[in-house]
């Protein structure tokens, strides 16, 4: 196995690790009593139309062609996260459109991963994208937490 073969497997199981880590933990506060919602949309139109992007929910910095996109989100500790599913030929258009968003780093990783970072309303988002494993697809992840 050549080297960059080698770090990709190392950055696709990265991202593997991430998501079930992190839905591993919006699974343990449901059991401990935390205020969890959840919801989910088949594409970024949908979500705009019900509201979370309005709300905080959903990251407003999302690929034009988001589709199977997840949340969940905790009115206690106001945190979220969640997940979305969009054609990787959109990938260089949504990092140009990050680079522009106001206080975005946007940081390219091995295996055609990227991860932006930005701060809205009182909020600090994180999003992780790497290429699934469906053909001509992009999968991607966020976090969102307070800044305190």
């Amino acid at each position: 196995m050549n080297e960059v073969t080698r770090k990709r497997l190392l950055s696709i199981g990265g991202v593997i690790l991430f998501i079930v880590v992190y839905g591993i933990a919006l699974k343990v506060s449901d059991y401990v009593g935390l205020d969890t919602v959840s919801s989910r949309h088949a594409n970024l139109a949908a979500a705009r139309l019900d509201g979370v992007i309005e709300r905080g929910w959903v990251p407003e910095l999302l690929p034009a062609g988001s589709n199977d996109i997840w949340e969940t989100h905790n009115l206690d500790t106001n945190t979220g996260g969640g997940g979305f599913q969009f054609p990787s030929n959109d990938l260089e258009a949504f990092k140009n459109q990050a680079r522009q968003f106001a206080g975005a780093i946007v940081t390219e990783l091995p295996g055609n991963m990227v991860r932006i970072e930005y701060s809205r309303d009182r909020s600090r988002i994180e999003l992780l994208l790497a290429p699934s494993p469906q053909a001509n697809a992009m999968t991607g992840v966020w976090s969102m937490k307070p800044v305190r």
